[in-house]
């Protein structure tokens, strides 16, 4: 091992940064929310990009392909399920794509939004 390897930046994942190497977008438009996410992220080791709206978070997704999307389904400009129909279909795809809400009556509909395991608020 030579002096400069001490300085290259670890891309492997371990205990205490499981998220290492990931890129997170979050697609949230209540500032507490996303700020808890981006703590969380970063706590992790996981990059994160921010999008506040469907339209900014279009807008990011033409620059950067994410590792994992999560995505507030009440946003300003339409609905989150929206965006989780256009990643699950786009190639390459999102490796993991959530959908978040605050109202328990929505998780029938984000679930036919894509092809996800399980939904639940409990």
């Amino acid at each position: 091992m030579s002096d400069l390897d001490s300085l290259a930046p670890q891309r492997t994942p371990t205990s205490s940064r499981p998220l290492l190497g990931m890129t997170v977008l979050a697609v949230e438009d209540s500032r507490y929310a996303s700020e808890a996410l981006r703590l969380m992220c970063l706590r992790s080791g996981a990059r994160i990009r921010r999008a506040d709206c469907l339209r900014s978070a279009r807008r990011h997704l033409r620059v950067y392909r994410p590792s994992v999307a999560i995505i507030d389904l009440g946003l300003p400009d339409g609905s989150g399920a929206e965006l989780i129909k256009e990643l699950d279909r786009a190639a390459p795809r999102v490796g993991v794509i959530l959908g978040t809400s605050g109202d328990a009556r929505t998780e029938h509909g984000v679930l036919g939004a894509g092809r996800m395991v399980s939904c639940s608020s409990r």
